[in-house]
């Protein structure tokens, strides 16, 4: 999740570094956003311009790496998982989209904005061919840093805590930079 000030402005922005942008959201809460989808994940630019509980945090938060979502298949079965580490009841979410309603299930934890889980209920509608395919030749989001404190244990070792924000991208051909967050090629190891 990349907050955002001006929406308009970020998906210009976006698009000059040559990426494929889907048309822009409006969720049930308020929210908007442009999302890029990869093959299997996505980064997601978002304006909160509205005061919600789910969305105070991005309104303070200003710009940049905000918040990783990680996918889960099963929102109810993540909350009984996590309660005890504060896991708050799942919430539903929509957004309209071409040809029906894009629906979501979140789970946050308290006091832990920068990480929740969502499931998504209709995948059929967010992961396009034709938003998935980006000049720049970005194919899948694949290793993320994030300046905030690791909220629990368990977590995808792809995360880097407490450092730089940072999203490493596989296919992505050179480093380009954008609201605050640095976009960068997978690195190969040598052997």
């Amino acid at each position: 999740m990349i907050a955002v000030r001006d929406l308009d402005q970020a998906a210009s922005d976006f698009k000059k570094l040559g990426f494929t942008l889907a048309p822009r959201g409006h969720h049930s809460i308020g929210s908007q956003n442009h999302c890029i989808m990869f093959g299997k994940t996505y980064l997601e630019l978002l304006v909160a311009p509205v005061a919600h509980p789910w969305l105070d945090y991005y309104r303070a938060f200003g710009e940049g790496l905000a918040a990783i979502a990680l996918s889960t298949e099963d929102a109810d079965a993540t909350y009984t998982l996590l309660k005890s580490k504060g896991a708050r009841p799942p919430m539903d979410l929509s957004r309209p989209v071409e040809g029906g309603i894009a629906k979501f299930r979140l789970v946050q934890i308290d006091g832990s904005p920068q990480i929740f889980f969502v499931q998504h209920l209709t995948r059929q509608f967010i992961w396009r061919p034709e938003w998935q395919k980006h000049a720049n030749g970005a194919r899948e989001l694949v290793h993320v840093s994030l300046s905030a404190k690791k909220p629990l244990d368990g977590l995808p070792i792809s995360i880097d805590w407490n450092t730089k924000g940072e999203l490493r991208i596989e296919g992505l051909e050179k480093n380009l930079a954008s609201a605050g967050v640095a976009l960068s090629p997978l690195r190969q190891q040598s052997t």
